[in-house]
């Protein structure tokens, strides 16, 4: 005679709520904050400002009309 198999029901796993990183919960996409879109572009600027040689801002930059 074949044996009968007895399934328990599973118990649930409580997970403390509190111990969750809430930000892990957000999801999304996969790319840089504003924040850090906002420093990027500013450090690219200051390169290009460095480069062109017009760091303080002064005359360097302006343009006579002709």
């Amino acid at each position: 005679m074949p044996s009968k198999i007895k399934i328990k029901p599973q118990k649930r796993v409580r997970v403390n709520p509190i111990a969750r990183a809430p930000i892990l919960r957000k999801g999304g996409e996969h790319r840089k904050s504003r924040s850090g879109e906002r420093q990027a572009d500013k450090r690219q600027l200051r390169k290009l400002l460095a480069k062109v040689g017009a760091g303080d801002g002064s005359a360097d930059l302006t343009f006579t009309v002709q």
